[in-house]
């Protein structure tokens, strides 16, 4: 006959989460936003422009004085991830030696708190200064050889605000090459000099200073300490900056032509007008890009601390005897608390669950 079960020895049901009365789903919300795989870009914009040589029947079909047209080119800046800069500064503590040394960073000290901008920022202005700067080196440079070479000539070019002008009826040769001036390859070259010393700039414009000396404007400064607790060996501190890196690619996004006061794609022209820019510009096309691999290393806030141990010792040979027979002392210790762990659990296996303490009787009196 089956023994009965006793329901008040019975375990206690699990605990169940009380209904809040909220219902199924009228209270749900939508679906968290899925998390993207990190790929950061950010991304410059630059413009070319140029008067390209078109029969005079085709500008006067459409009324234009001349043929204009704009390149526009997409330079990108992807990140491939970080690297250590330049020692900032380095120092070796002798044994248990303790120091205290101070960062000063440059840029906070010399800005107003209104005046400060991420390094992002700072890159972009910096690199639009020097972009301004270069093209307006060139364009001058390129206005003095166009007017000479066409004062002779009645060719209906020539540089006006910063266009090159290739030459007008095909009377005279063109003054610029086409390749050198809208390849995407020459363009992105160009601009890599360009990100290359906004780099810097901004580099320098942040730099940090470590020093063990405190000046007077501590107020200023982060200060942290420094300890080897080492008993034979210096440790030498290698303090290094933090580097984003990102590469540059470049691509052409759009070519327009100027009709009237307003820029028009190329593609939404009359066809005569597409026919002379495609055959001027030749393999040049939207959609072609240019891969130099070149990094863009743009400096971060923080600091790398490296430590480097010294390979030699500098303790007699009593010292570091000692210093091993103290360390195999502590094995020793180690592996009889294993031992007696080990006992302790066979006990417990056994079913012996007295006390591990044994009390030792008092010696018997005289």
């Amino acid at each position: 006959m089956a023994q009965k079960i006793d329901v008040a020895l019975a375990a206690q049901d699990p605990y169940v989460i009380p209904d809040c009365g909220c219902g199924e789903k009228e209270c749900l919300g939508p679906e968290p936003v899925p998390w993207l795989s990190w790929k950061h870009c950010f991304k410059f914009y630059e413009f070319r422009l140029g008067v390209i040589p078109v029969d005079r029947d085709v500008i006067g079909k459409h009324n234009l004085e001349r043929l204009i047209i704009r390149i526009r080119y997409e330079h990108s800046f992807c990140l491939l991830g970080r690297k250590q800069g330049p020692i900032v500064h380095s120092l070796t503590l002798l044994p248990r030696e303790e120091v205290r040394i101070f960062e000063y960073d440059r840029y906070r000290r010399t800005t107003s708190e209104t005046a400060r901008f991420s390094t992002r920022s700072s890159f972009f202005s910096m690199t639009q200064n020097v972009q301004d700067s270069y093209n307006s080196t060139k364009t001058d440079s390129g206005a003095a050889v166009t007017a000479k070479s066409s004062a002779s000539k009645d060719s209906g070019g020539g540089i006006d605000l910063g266009i090159i002008s290739f030459g007008g009826g095909g009377s005279s040769s063109s003054s610029v090459s086409t390749s050198a001036y809208f390849d995407v390859s020459k363009v992105s070259e160009s601009f890599s000099h360009v990100a290359h010393s906004s780099s810097l700039a901004v580099e320098t414009e942040r730099s940090i200073v470590v020093s063990t000396f405190e000046d007077r404007e501590s107020v200023q400064s982060t200060a942290r300490t420094l300890r080897n607790d080492n008993d034979c060996r210096a440790v030498t501190y290698f303090i290094r900056r933090v580097f984003e890196v990102y590469q540059l690619s470049t691509k052409i996004v759009g070519i327009e032509v100027q009709f009237g006061n307003q820029w028009i794609d190329i593609s939404a022209t009359p066809g005569d007008i597409q026919e002379a820019v495609k055959k001027f510009l030749q393999k040049i096309d939207v959609g072609a890009a240019h891969d130099p691999k070149v990094e863009i290393a743009l400096p971060t806030d923080g600091l790398l601390y490296e430590a480097e141990q010294a390979h030699c010792c500098s303790c007699e040979c009593e010292r570091e005897v000692k210093n091993r027979l103290e360390l195999e002392r502590f094995q020793l210790e180690n592996l009889n608390l294993r031992l007696e762990a080990d006992r302790r659990q066979k006990r417990l296996d056994a079913g012996d669950l007295e006390s591990f303490d044994n009390v030792t009787p008092p010696p018997p009196g005289p």
